[in-house]
């Protein structure tokens, strides 16, 4: 296993959320000349579980080591982990490898890289003794990290789980990456898997409809749920975190409908 831990808590952040532990910023040497920084946020209590939260967009979220965000805030993942923390979740926000960030931006292919999955393997086994199961859920891009992952990984870095929320899953538009085209091995997923859609997301890189056909891909895991949630409000662009692609004014719905899930699919200790 590549991943060490390298700067135990870099910085404590007044996260704000009742119930929750101070945020920390953790640093973990994922492979050879590789780190990443991650948010991480513990329940007061006694933990569920983890999830691995990875947004969408290019995914350089500019973690600082004092825990501020360069870009990403608004994620619908990333500005709801508090609310994952509340339901008795640790909450792990992880940025990408150096080798993959530019400026303003990141690597169009790095999702469906093999450095990738090892960057969150090595968080998945990082949190792994501390709350297991470990959970990863991605959102839009994000699919391909979390499919890129669970198709790739094993052992301890392998995730218990995955979930992707408004995912940019096939290809049927040529100007567009998606977790059908860039994901070796998507019969190697294994793992329960749940997809989640807004009934009306207009973004044209993730319709609600593209899960049923996702979900013939995977037919290796044990189980794949496809649940479509409708109401919430749109604004901005559709493919944008405030439209119905980010699930604006169902945050609270989208947490409860995947930590139900959760409960419902961890496995026998």
């Amino acid at each position: 296993m590549q991943g060490l831990l390298t700067g135990l808590v870099l910085a404590a952040l007044g996260a704000g959320v009742a119930g929750a532990q101070t945020e920390e910023v953790v640093t973990l040497a994922t492979r050879p000349g590789q780190s990443i920084r991650v948010l991480v946020q513990r329940p007061a209590g006694p933990a569920l579980g983890s999830v691995v939260l990875i947004a969408g967009g290019h995914g350089n979220l500019e973690i600082s080591a004092d825990g501020r965000l360069g870009w990403g805030a608004p994620n619908q993942l990333v500005r709801t982990r508090g609310l994952y923390v509340v339901a008795g979740y640790v909450a792990a926000v992880p940025d990408i490898a150096a080798e993959f960030k530019r400026p303003g931006g990141a690597d169009e292919g790095y999702r469906s890289s093999a450095g990738h999955a090892r960057d969150l393997g090595a968080v998945i086994a990082y949190l792994r003794p501390q709350a297991p199961p470990v959970w990863l859920i991605g959102t839009s891009r994000g699919a391909i990290s979390v499919a890129n992952a669970a198709a790739r990984l094993s052992g301890a870095e392998r995730p218990d789980g995955i979930v992707v929320t408004s995912g940019t899953l096939m290809s049927s538009r040529s100007d567009s990456q998606s977790a059908q085209s860039t994901v070796r091995g998507l019969n190697r997923i294994a793992v329960p898997t749940l997809l989640v859609g807004h009934e009306l997301d207009q973004c044209r890189f993730s319709p609600a409809s593209d899960a049923a056909a996702f979900r013939k891909l995977l037919t290796g895991a044990q189980r794949v749920d496809v649940k479509t949630l409708s109401g919430g409000i749109s604004e901005g662009p559709p493919c944008e975190s405030w439209a119905y692609h980010g699930f604006n004014g169902l945050d609270q719905d989208v947490v409860n409908l995947v930590t139900a899930w959760l409960k419902t699919n961890t496995p026998s200790r």
